[in-house]
């Protein structure tokens, strides 16, 4: 059963990579399974056992792009500005390539839309527990404010800014815009 699980994983991550390969200079409407399965060195029946077509493979990519951003964010409390730029950091450098073809490269443009709804709720959730005088819309506008502007940092300035300067930078604006709110 093991050696199956390999085969399916390897499988699948030639596929991805393949896939990521070409969304570095084609957009995914362009490109065909069999381009695909060329690139991977696999027959289509090969793909067709993993994935419907290549929008199914982006999407199990995005799925698992989304699934390392999830298990960055239980790392952190939601107060706690470092250690979620520290485990964003984290999870570029263990996803880099689906990272820059996804997002930096905007291949994907859904994924960065979908990281920051996966924190929204449990976010709102604590702050409002913190942050006693901030109504609901406050808390959603401040929410929106903050996880949009943490991530285009990070993403704009990932190569641009050195990772303290980013820390330092996005920890005083997130203390000042709580402030008016504690």
């Amino acid at each position: 059963m093991r050696k199956t699980d390999a085969r399916i994983r390897y499988t699948q991550g030639v596929l991805k990579q393949a896939l990521l390969s070409f969304l570095k200079e084609t957009p995914i409407n362009k490109i065909t399974v069999k381009e695909v399965c060329e690139r991977a060195e696999l027959n289509r029946a090969t793909f067709y056992a993993h994935y419907s077509d290549c929008f199914a493979l982006l999407e199990s990519i995005e799925e698992d792009l989304l699934e390392a951003f999830r298990q960055s964010l239980k790392l952190v409390d939601s107060f706690d500005v470092t250690a979620l730029i520290e485990a964003l950091y984290a999870m570029i450098e263990q996803q880099q390539e689906a990272c820059r073809v996804l997002i930096f490269q905007n291949a994907s443009p859904n994924v960065l839309r979908r990281m920051i709804d996966l924190a929204r709720s449990e976010s709102i959730a604590y702050w409002r527990r913190h942050l006693r005088r901030a109504t609901d819309a406050e808390l959603e506008m401040l929410y929106t404010h903050l996880s949009n502007g943490l991530m285009r940092v990070i993403v704009d300035g990932y190569e641009k800014y050195d990772r303290e300067e980013v820390v330092h930078f996005v920890n005083r604006i997130v203390k000042c815009s709580l402030s008016q709110f504690q």
